[in-house]
């Protein structure tokens, strides 16, 4: 099941915004709708919703959360295969390849290339086949 927007939506277009296969329609100030045909369930629309209007496929509502609080993937290139399946996945393509510091391997490893781009919707995670990949809270410095 998809995520679905409840009738608290007062159209304010975030959701249209973040969303990164454009599931979401309606006009601003109106109530909008996600096209469970096109939705991939990341759930990005439901962690900029301000106004609670939106549910997760079982109907729980979605917490907000600011961006810069969203978990990003973090790469273990100790047991990473170089497959690129994550790379492949990412929605919003914010995953890219680049070849290691070193001669030591000649695989071409992902790492998240624009890190403000991620939607943090933890699919690189899950398909990883090796466990590579974690989702973590980026812990900001504060001096």
């Amino acid at each position: 099941m998809t995520h679905t927007i409840n009738r608290e939506c007062v159209g304010c277009v975030l959701c249209v915004h973040y969303c990164p296969v454009d599931a979401i329609r309606g006009e601003k100030k109106k109530l909008h709708t996600i096209d469970p045909v096109i939705c991939i369930d990341c759930g990005v629309c439901g962690r900029v919703c301000a106004f609670k209007a939106v549910e997760d496929g079982a109907g729980n509502l979605v917490a907000r959360e600011k961006p810069t609080e969203w978990a990003r993937p973090v790469f273990d290139y100790q047991i990473c295969v170089a497959c690129n399946l994550c790379n492949m996945i990412c929605p919003t393509g914010v995953i890219g390849a680049q070849h290691p510091d070193g001669h030591k391997r000649l695989e071409i490893l992902p790492y998240l290339q624009e890190s403000k781009g991620c939607i943090g919707c933890a699919f690189c995670e899950s398909i990883c086949p090796t466990g590579a990949i974690e989702m973590l809270k980026m812990v900001k410095n504060i001096q």
